[in-house]
């Protein structure tokens, strides 16, 4: 008991150092501005915005998760209920953490809400990703209540089923809709997010509760993971393909900008010529999941989860530059053909500021909320 005290507060110091630095990281982003990333003209969404997305998408892919015992009634995953709907809040603020601190200025987000543009699917994904926040927070209330099942708790379960749903496919229309960059135009990218985010979400809550079984030994049994595993592969499997058939597009076509594209898409390096973030984050973890003694242990189940939150991330950066790579209009005229990106220190502290956050509520949420409590 006393290592387990000594543990966490150990950890809760690591995270209040993390958040000093992160509200210094704050402090001079309202101070000096977009100049301390490192975006251009032309590269204008950068590390922060890929750290929104992926941690929104997580976020939604969770939500959908709670939705097979709160919407669906599928009774025997009741024990994981409460934890994903928390899980999902706190994924969430982490994500609104990011892009509030990408604008330069978090009241830019207040702006924004308050000057609608109804036509503007930006406009949209952070009115539909706030709504969803704040029913998944008062749907929580009501589960730590012991109100699981009235009818309120159960249309507030639907409606953030169906925002979680809505949610991802909007964050895609921002590129799908986007004419003058090739690479990103079409109902593709809607299609790639709604899937990468139950994927992701899946990922992210088999490694933490597998982690915090371990530290805590509060655990559910051990059946329902390897249930969670099988639809973990099952998700795995309908990204792996719609990837594949991604490539398969990409390098049969000959339109200039994705000629242009292929000089720059390979962002983390390759194998082959195959991405290594796919290769390894994604082609690995399913040819492991596809083994029955790797999906059933720990490990496995860590290892495979670990890889697919690495390589999600790395392949949702690498679809957000590649795209801007290519000047284009005017700016062809000023800049080299294809831009490269590294991102300076204070966008990798935001990153860090918003995983903080996000652990902090994870951590607090799982020591004072029972999240592992079920309906009487």
């Amino acid at each position: 008991m006393s290592a387990k005290k000594g543990l966490f507060s150990t950890w809760m110091a690591v995270l209040g150092v993390a958040v000093l630095i992160g509200l210094y990281t704050t402090y001079k982003l309202f101070a000096d501005g977009h100049v301390l990333f490192n975006t251009n003209d032309v590269i204008i969404w950068s590390l922060p915005l890929g750290v929104y997305i992926y941690l929104a998408l997580a976020s939604s892919g969770l939500t959908i998760l709670s939705a097979f015992p709160l919407v669906f009634g599928v009774r025997k995953y009741e024990p994981f209920a409460k934890r994903l709907v928390f899980l999902a809040i706190a994924t969430l603020c982490g994500a609104f953490v990011s892009i509030g601190l990408e604008l330069g200025n978090v009241f830019h987000m207040i702006y924004i809400m308050l000057s609608p543009n109804f036509s503007s699917p930006i406009w949209w994904m952070g009115a539909i990703y706030s709504v969803e926040l704040v029913v998944l927070v008062v749907k929580f209330a009501l589960m730590h209540k012991g109100d699981w099942h009235s009818g309120f708790s159960k249309l507030l379960a639907q409606a953030s089923f169906l925002l979680a749903i809505i949610a991802p496919l909007m964050i895609g229309s921002i590129f799908g809709i986007t004419e003058s960059r090739v690479t990103y135009f079409g109902p593709v990218m809607s299609i790639y997010c709604l899937l990468m985010a139950f994927m992701s979400g899946i990922a992210l809550f088999l490694f933490y509760s597998l982690v915090v079984n371990k530290l805590t030994g509060n655990g559910v049994p051990a059946d329902l993971y390897d249930d969670v595993a099988l639809m973990f592969t099952y998700a795995t499997a309908v990204v792996v393909g719609f990837t594949l058939l991604k490539f398969a597009i990409e390098s049969a076509t000959v339109i200039p900008e994705f000629l242009v594209y292929h000089q720059f898409e390979h962002a983390f390096g390759a194998i082959r010529g195959l991405h290594t973030e796919v290769l390894l984050g994604l082609f690995l973890p399913f040819v492991l999941l596809l083994i029955p003694s790797v999906r059933a242990s720990v490990g496995g189940k860590l290892a495979t989860s670990a890889l697919i939150l690495v390589g999600t991330l790395l392949m949702h950066m690498e679809i957000l530059l590649a795209g801007q790579s290519h000047p284009v209009g005017p700016k062809a005229e000023q800049y080299p053909e294809f831009i490269t990106y590294f991102p300076s220190i204070w966008e990798f502290l935001v990153f860090l500021f918003a995983l903080t956050i996000m652990l902090i509520l994870y951590t607090l949420g799982e020591r004072y909320l029972k999240l592992t409590e079920v309906p009487e």
